[in-house]
């Protein structure tokens, strides 16, 4: 593929690998902040965090008005401390939309003020080795699983004694399995696989010495999980949005595990019209596999910006993952991919240079049809006297 051959596959893979190794669910994620910092200091990118720590770097291009972003979230899925219950075992809240079925089992490090405490999530069920009444009767729900702390805490008493309290976090274990066959799988790819993706799109830019025609700001989110996200981070100039993100495909396909997917719109609404054919016609001017798809249970940085107000265009691009807050899987090939058209897409001029102002005259606005494309539709009737009377 070409995007294999022009993305640095070992630098997104190692990335990633890197990335993986540091809990961040949201409200958890300064060590991750601190880390991408480091990654962009290391290509020379600028960059500048808001308060609570939303990374805003820089790409200078000829033109600084109108600019564009491109955002990939560092915040995960997690679970927080709800209730220390009298025989030690302790009840969670989700931290972000997850199912407890897929906490069932996991592996996890609950982060104490006294330090870390590592633990399992358990179904509250009777075990036994065969024949065990009960194991599947109960549905799965955040009432029915409890975290097992590998420590003696059999009491409530000895579970605070350890320095734990309600509001504790808790970070999933990644256990992440890098395949030869180029398959990646593990915890939390959404969407550090994205991130990835967007640093190696952004060493591209900067090995090469690239002049992009328009500045670029590349934003690292950290509250995206829990739908806010992109919504204060976006500069005044900004026109054009791009999310980064992490979505499960449900039939598997060569060109779709391996490509790029394109998201029409999701549970929010549909993003916009020309930004998404801008991207698609790089996909097809570059020979990058692609679909496109409507992800109707998501939402994303693209979706925080519109809700709080932002006037900007937005679009999605996905990587053709699977199985999104569960045991993920993505193909380094789709990263690849990810990254080849994010790079082709800041190489790119604006989507409409009309753009660059707030507030513009009806004169050169878009259209989405040619004249004739609309059918006309004769919808008169004909008159009831002439019917009753034939």
């Amino acid at each position: 593929m070409i995007a294999a051959i022009q993305i640095d596959q070992d630098y997104l893979r190692e990335t990633l690998r890197q990335l993986l190794a540091i809990p961040s669910p949201c409200g958890f994620t300064d060590e991750v902040v601190h880390y991408v910092g480091g990654r962009l200091s290391e290509l020379g990118v600028p960059y500048g965090l808001t308060r609570r720590g939303t990374i805003r770097a820089t790409l200078s291009g000829r033109e600084d008005s109108p600019d564009r972003a491109v955002v990939s979230h560092l915040d995960t899925i997690g679970a927080m401390v709800r209730r220390i219950k009298p025989d030690g075992r302790i009840l969670l809240a989700p931290i972000g939309r997850w199912s407890s079925r897929f906490a069932e089992g996991a592996r996890v490090t609950l982060f104490a003020e006294t330090g870390p405490q590592r633990g399992t999530i358990l179904p509250d069920v009777h075990w036994g080795c065969s024949g065990d009444s009960g194991v599947q009767e109960p549905m799965s729900s955040w009432d029915t699983v409890f975290l097992r702390l590998e420590a003696p805490a059999f009491s409530q008493q000895q579970v605070r004694a350890l320095g734990v309290e309600v509001g504790d976090y808790v970070a999933l274990d990644t256990q992440p399995e890098f395949l030869d066959n180029g398959f990646l799988i593990g915890r939390h790819l959404d969407n550090k696989a994205g991130t990835a993706a967007l640093l190696a799109a952004i060493k591209w830019i900067c090995d090469r010495k690239v002049k992009l025609p328009l500045s670029c700001h590349p934003l690292f989110t950290i509250t995206e999980t829990v739908g806010t996200g992109s919504g204060g981070a976006l500069f005044p100039d900004v026109s054009e949005l791009v999310t980064v993100d992490f979505a499960s495909i449900h039939h598997f396909t060569e060109e779709a595990v391996r490509g790029v997917t394109l998201a029409l719109q999701d549970a929010s609404g549909p993003f916009d019209y020309h930004l998404t054919h801008h991207l698609l016609k790089l996909c097809q001017q570059h020979q990058i596999p692609v679909q496109t798809a409507i992800l109707e249970a998501h939402h994303s940085d693209s979706s925080s910006a519109i809700v709080a107000g932002h006037d900007v265009r937005t679009a999605v691009i996905t990587c053709g993952g699977h199985a999104s807050h569960s045991v993920e899987r993505v193909h380094i090939d789709s990263l690849c991919n990810v990254a080849w058209l994010l790079a082709s897409y800041l190489q790119s001029g604006p989507v409409f240079r009309r753009d660059q102002q707030v507030i513009a005259p009806l004169d050169g606005f878009s259209h989405q049809l040619e004249a004739g494309q609309i059918p006309s539709q004769d919808s008169r009737l004909p008159s009831p006297d002439d019917l009753i009377r034939g």
